[in-house]
C-alpha cells in the first residue's frame, strides 16, 4: 500500500469538505485564496488518487431501524487476519474492517438497517462462514459524538427490493 503525499492546500480542501461536503467549490476558494478552478483541479486529482472519496452520509440515530455495530474478533493464527478482513468486506453491511493491536486482532463496523433482530441472522449466516474465528464479540452503539456513517456500498435492506 502506498502512501500518497499531499500538500497543505489538499489538506485544508479536504477538511473543509469533511465540515460539508456540499460546499460550493467557490466557496471553498474563497476560503483557501485560490480559484475556484483550482479546486476543482485538486479536487478531481484527489479522487482520482484514491485519496478521497465524496459520500453521502446519515446519523443512524435518526433512521428507524438503522444501528450501527463494532465487532471485536480473535483470529486463531496472525497469518490468517487479511484473509479474515478479506471475508468481512464482502459482506454487504460491513462498513469497514481493520487489524489492531491489543485483546482483539480485528475490529469491524456493521450498520444493520433491519433493526436489532438483524444481528441474530448476521452472526447465523455470515460471521459463521468466516474461517480461522476463535472469537466474536459485538458492541451496539449506543451513542456518539460524531454521528455520522457512511452506508456500505451494498447494503441489503436500505432500499426494499
Amino acid at each position: 500500500m502506498e502512501n500518497k503525499e499531499i500538500d497543505i492546500v489538499d489538506r485544508q480542501l479536504i477538511s473543509l469538505l469533511s465540515e460539508d461536503g456540499r460546499m460550493p467549490a467557490k466557496e471553498i476558494a474563497k476560503r483557501l485564496n485560490v480559484s475556484a478552478p483550482t479546486v476543482h483541479t485538486r479536487l478531481g486529482a484527489l479522487i482520482k488518487r484514491g485519496i478521497l472519496k465524496v459520500a453521502g452520509m446519515i446519523d443512524t440515530f435518526k433512521v428507524k431501524d438503522t444501528l450501527v455495530a463494532i465487532i471485536a474478533i480473535r483470529v486463531d493464527e496472525n497469518g490468517k487476519m487479511g484473509q479474515v478482513i478479506d471475508q468481512l468486506m464482502e459482506f454487504e453491511n460491513v462498513h469497514w474492517a481493520v487489524a489492531v493491536t491489543g485483546r482483539y486482532d480485528i475490529f469491524a463496523e456493521v450498520v444493520v438497517t433491519r433493526g436489532i433482530e438483524w444481528m441474530f441472522t448476521f452472526y447465523e449466516e455470515q460471521m459463521s462462514q468466516l474461517d480461522g474465528v476463535s472469537h466474536a464479540e459485538s458492541f451496539m452503539v449506543t451513542n456518539t459524538r460524531r454521528k455520522w456513517t457512511v452506508l456500505p456500498p451494498r447494503i441489503s435492506g436500505w432500499i426494499p427490493e
